[in-house]
């Protein structure tokens, strides 16, 4: 009689079928895991990066609105102002401004060629013109008695975020 010896080492095809099906499972929630890790942290950088232009812009402004010595006549508004400084030995007119649609960059020296962009993605502009610090009611131009500058600067960001940034400053140099 022959014995007949039968291999029990090994898979069935049942066994290995459901070993891939766990193993695509679970690659496919790692994967999914690893690509929202991925557009957070792209979402984060662009988010930081924003607000770090929004603060640098911000410190720009500041400095030369504390450093004016007169605004232009007639050339200021709720998005624009004409400006001068003294600066280096000689008096230096500047100007700042927005076109008003969302997603247009501010302007430094606009009518030096195309002018400089002191910031894009700027969703809003706004410039206010105060008598004193404290008051409650600006001026839409530039007056011979405004003496403060309120500043609202807001950036557009991902997913129709935005940031906002504002600041009243007080020109120094006014005679």
């Amino acid at each position: 009689m022959k014995n007949i010896i039968y291999n029990k080492s090994g898979f069935t095809l049942i066994e290995l079928i459901s070993a891939l099906l766990i193993a695509g499972f679970l690659v496919l929630i790692g994967s999914m895991v690893m690509i929202n890790a991925v557009k957070s942290y792209i979402t984060d950088k662009t988010t930081s990066n924003l607000a770090g232009k929004g603060q640098i812009a911000m410190m720009r402004i500041s400095k030369e609105f504390k450093n004016l010595t007169s605004v232009t006549p007639g050339k200021s508004s709720s998005t624009s102002i004409e400006y001068q400084i003294y600066r280096n030995g000689s008096v230096e007119t500047h100007e700042l401004s927005w076109e008003g649609s969302a997603g247009d960059s501010l302007l430094y020296n606009k009518f030096l060629l195309s002018g400089d962009i002191l910031v894009d993605q700027v969703k809003n502009f706004q410039l206010a013109y105060y008598d004193f610090y404290n008051d409650s009611s600006p001026n839409s131009a530039w007056v011979s008695s405004s003496k403060v500058i309120g500043v609202t600067l807001e950036l557009l960001s991902v997913d129709n975020t935005s940031f906002i940034f504002t600041e009243k400053i007080m020109p120094r140099n006014l005679p």
